[in-house]
């Protein structure tokens, strides 16, 4: 895929990688809401659009598009990285200023990754294991194109950012005859969508970022802007951003969406940390920090020593009355002995019990198994019961692979587009039947999958010599070659030892 009326741009050899959040890391320093922060982060980012805006070589038509990318980053990078924070575990209590103090709570701190447990049960049922074609030409290119781009592991990291987010990204690029197959997060990212093409009309994607010297954020250094007909690179040079233009004969934006949930409203659909549950999570924090305070409190229980000087409490020291093996109090100069009365012991079921609720709300809101949410049951769940219980997730999942499969099988049109020279309509309707193939997200049993395909072969004998077989066993792509590898290796040696065996008849002697 070759340049339209310009000379080829000699480019450094591209490399697969996975972009930063644009503007800083995972452990950036983020505004404290309800402080000036985030109107300074603001007019940073304004900032930052006028200059890539203004990029030395790009078109008046090319800039609004940059200024209207940059807004749709902008207005959504706040749930971004909030979102980012609840997956990492980052959300401090949220106390209401009732049960404890603030600088308790602030002490204590307590933890819950149960957004990152939604995130990962529902990622581990969505594997995606090359693809299927009809054209076995078809079938090793791209198998090639999957090796060289780690495509099954780069799946998996654009899956985690769908799934946080709301949606992930996919580039397809020319790196000088061969396809380039680059992932982005929601948070290096923005595009516009065309709901006449069902398709993505323009995109802006952040192809690197590094930290200037006295800045405590990342900057983007490259930016690529993605349309139908050209790629633009935008490239910081100093204090001024330049422009460089690849037209491309794709015949459509080189950009792929993958969404998770998407509907007619949502096209870029929505996240996995939905508001109830960073909601829950809030609730499960703050019972946890309500949990550590009532097991000091049922640890070493109030004791009250009514009638006595305040010398008596061992200088001030209040637990070692508490801590010693016998202790003595005596009568005051009057006679009279003090009383001692302790409070009862606090009782930890009625707190382990709502936390209990909470995560079955986690769970009924998720569809993932309670059990994932450290809540055990006392009595061992059946095989069925742990099915019956999988069954939401399951059906996630293939809803899931479904609508990622949609966006991979595009992917594989354009990678073979740039590989062959051609377009993506050419590639689409060429009949190749290119097929995303995903692992099953019910995990079934080895026994389970062969006595079912056992009885599908009895009835349909043609499925015996189908590599189909091989895939209902969830055998892998590299496992699958390898069975036809050496049934092949098999078949000619057999051949070739058939040539050498004497024939019915032959007595190997020469006549009388």
């Amino acid at each position: 895929m070759g340049l339209r009326g310009r000379p080829r741009l000699h480019r450094r050899p591209h490399r697969v990688r996975i972009a930063r959040p644009l503007g800083g890391e995972n452990h950036e320093t983020r505004p404290a809401k309800g402080t000036g922060g985030q109107l300074l982060m603001a007019a940073v980012n304004m900032e930052l659009a006028g200059q890539v805006a203004s990029a030395a070589g790009l078109e008046p038509g090319d800039a609004a598009l940059v200024r209207e990318l940059m807004t749709v980053w902008r207005e959504h990078r706040a749930s971004n990285l909030e979102r980012e924070d609840y997956y990492l575990g980052h959300v401090s209590v949220k106390d209401l200023g009732i049960a404890m103090p603030a600088s308790l709570a602030k002490k204590i701190n307590p933890r819950v990754d149960w957004p990152r447990k939604a995130v990962h049960a529902l990622a581990d049922r969505s594997i995606f294991n090359g693809y299927t074609c009809a054209d076995e030409q078809t079938s090793k290119a791209l198998r090639a194109i999957c090796e060289s781009n780690q495509l099954e592991r780069l799946y998996r990291k654009n899956l985690i950012g769908e799934l946080k987010h709301c949606c992930g990204f996919w580039t397809v690029t020319d790196g000088g005859g061969y396809p380039v197959i680059s992932a982005y997060p929601a948070t290096a990212a923005a595009a516009l969508w065309d709901d006449a093409r069902k398709a993505i009309r323009a995109g802006l994607v952040v192809a690197e970022s590094k930290k200037m010297p006295g800045d405590t954020e990342r900057v983007p250094t490259v930016v690529h802007l993605l349309t139908d007909d050209s790629l633009v690179v935008l490239t910081r040079d100093g204090g001024s951003w330049v422009a460089e233009y690849r037209e491309h004969s794709m015949g459509r934006c080189l950009m792929e969406p993958m969404a998770h949930g998407a509907t007619l409203e949502r096209p870029f659909g929505t996240s996995r940390i939905s508001r109830s549950v960073m909601s829950i999570t809030d609730d499960a924090i703050r019972q946890r920090a309500r949990m550590e305070v009532a097991a000091e409190a049922a640890t070493l229980p109030q004791t009250w020593l009514l009638g006595t000087y305040k010398k008596m409490l061992n200088d001030g020291n209040k637990y070692d009355a508490s801590m010693g093996a016998v202790n003595e109090i005596t009568k005051d100069p009057d006679g009279d002995k003090p009383t001692v009365w302790q409070s009862a012991q606090l009782q930890m079921a009625p707190l382990t019990e709502y936390l209990r609720q909470l995560a079955c709300q986690m769970s009924a809101v998720t569809n993932v198994p309670v059990s994932f949410f450290g809540v055990s049951n006392d009595n061992p769940s059946s095989s069925d019961a742990i099915a019956a219980s999988l069954e939401p997730l399951v059906i996630d999942a293939k809803n899931l692979n479904r609508d990622n499969g949609t966006a991979l099988r595009n992917v594989a049109y354009m990678a073979l587009a740039v590989a062959n020279g051609t377009d993506f309509a050419t590639e689409r309707d060429a009949g190749h039947e290119i097929n995303p193939r995903f692992l099953s997200p019910a995990y079934p049993s080895t026994v389970s999958l062969s006595d079912a395909l056992l009885k599908q072969v009895q009835a349909l004998p043609k499925l015996a010599n189908s590599t189909v077989a091989y895939e209902m066993l969830d055998y892998t792509d590299e496992q699958i070659q390898r069975i036809e590898s050496d049934a092949k290796k098999a078949q000619a040696s057999a051949a070739i030892a058939s040539l050498f065996e004497p024939k019915e008849g032959e007595n190997g002697g020469g006549a009388d």
